[in-house]
């Protein structure tokens, strides 16, 4: 019974948090990793983190397949396994992971705060490529990426649409990645098998309410929700530095 009840928790908690990224592209997998670690081993958290997201961001992508804008995903792929790669080395020469995520919490805070007269992060297509690259060496460092990545979607030239199709479908490919490296490190995916395929399909079906509920959401609300999300992240960044 007791197992019952933790599957139907997970469940809830992947269908509210998928739901949320479905709506505002963001938010909802630091949200997912935060309430798994009050019911699961914190060794099991991410692991399984990784696999649920990736079958979020999977079929958020497909619903929103039409609206992806695919130079920002092909330079992206290209960039993603030479930041992987190169993890290894770099780890090596950093010593200090907070001075990371204070980057991004001040890169996050320049995009929310700037006059209007400084530069925006408004990137060319194929810059996405360095994106890549940074994510590739980022995700084994700080975890959740999508607070580094959601600055660069905050622009005008992207519909709501485009923000969630897209992101959705560069995260699906850094969660891919990590995959064979938690089963290169000996974790047991089949002794949690039953609780992925339950938190997976509660992932699709939050991810399609949340999809239908972006249709109905204001464009100008949306930029609102999404630059709210970023401020919370960034609030985030912070507080996991300084209670470190």
């Amino acid at each position: 019974m007791h197992d019952l009840y933790l599957l139907l928790i997970l469940f809830l908690f992947s269908v509210a948090t998928a739901t949320l990224s479905g709506v505002i592209g963001m938010a909802g997998g630091v949200t997912l990793l935060s309430l798994m670690t009050f019911v699961l081993p914190f060794s099991a958290v991410v692991p399984i983190h990784g696999v649920v997201q990736l079958v979020s961001n999977s079929s958020r992508a497909y619903f929103l397949r039409k609206n992806i804008i695919r130079p920002v995903v092909g330079w992206f792929a290209l960039g993603l396994p030479i930041g992987v790669a190169v993890t290894v080395w770099l780890i090596q020469q950093i010593n200090n992971k907070e001075a990371l995520l204070l980057l991004i919490a001040a890169m996050i805070f320049y995009v929310l705060l700037k006059p209007k007269k400084l530069p925006s992060l408004k990137i060319p297509m194929w810059a996405f490529f360095f994106v890549g690259i940074a994510v590739g060496f980022l995700g084994p460092l700080v975890g959740a990426t999508g607070p580094f990545i959601a600055p660069f979607f905050l622009r005008n030239d992207f519909s709501k649409e485009n923000i969630v199709g897209t992101k959705a479908a560069i995260q699906f490919l850094g969660h891919v990645v990590k995959v064979p490296a938690f089963l290169y490190l000996g974790f047991d995916y089949l002794e949690y098998l039953l609780l992925i395929i339950v938190m997976s399909v509660g992932a699709i079906y939050g991810t399609n309410l949340g999809v239908n509920l972006l249709g109905r959401v204001n464009e100008s609300l949306f930029r609102r929700l999404y630059q709210v999300a970023l401020f919370f992240a960034a609030l985030r960044i912070l507080y996991k530095v300084f209670s470190s």
